[in-house]
């Protein structure tokens, strides 16, 4: 009996929120990375950047560009962060802006940093939950009368027929609401801004 080999095809991983210009391809470790960019109130907008590799592989211009309050960043995401001298540190710096851009490097370990690690993929697992108008309206005039408040607090006032906390989420991946990410694990005592 002869065993045939399946080759199975890998789906390439996309990310997309409302911050993307385009939904973007990437990895695990990048969706994470994109994933905590996208609640981060300081990022206006994640896109990507096609360019040719000037640099070498190790260097290219191309990938995610985060555009932050304080200005673009290419974003770059490995394991570990590569060890550069300190002319290549000023060479690429020199090219990066000359593109008005500057580089954000994240390491595995500092994308893996608790609780916002947790936090971003919990609230990103709600991405789908349906949140209806009626539910959407009372959190919307509830965070208008009194500003920033915690889920507890804001179940109370909005008394949503949903799940609060899963509302909550997909709101922030529709980039309606912030959620304080990094303080506490996500629950009744996280922080609910309105953007």
């Amino acid at each position: 009996m002869r065993n045939h080999l399946r080759t199975t095809a890998v789906a390439p991983l996309f990310f997309t929120s409302p911050k993307c210009k385009v939904a973007i391809p990437c990895h695990t470790l990048l969706r994470d990375a994109l994933q905590q960019a996208s609640l981060e109130p300081a990022v206006r907008a994640i896109r990507y950047r096609q360019a040719p590799n000037v640099l070498g592989v190790q260097a290219s211009l191309a990938g995610v560009v985060i555009n932050r309050m304080d200005g673009d960043f290419l974003l770059r995401v490995c394991e570990l962060r590569p060890q550069r001298s300190a002319e290549e540190l000023i060479r690429l710096a020199d090219l990066l802006e000359a593109r008005g851009l500057r580089l954000l490097e994240r390491d595995a370990l500092d994308i893996r940093r608790e609780p916002l690690f947790s936090n971003a993929r919990s609230v990103w697992s709600h991405e789908r939950y349906h949140v209806s108008l009626h539910d959407r309206l009372r959190i919307a005039a509830a965070l208008a009368d009194d500003g920033p408040q915690s889920i507890g607090q804001l179940e109370e006032r909005a008394r949503p027929v949903c799940d609060a906390l899963a509302a909550l989420c997909a709101l922030a991946c529709e980039d309606l609401v912030e959620l304080n990410v990094h303080e506490t694990a996500l629950g009744p005592c996280t922080m609910v801004h309105v953007r």
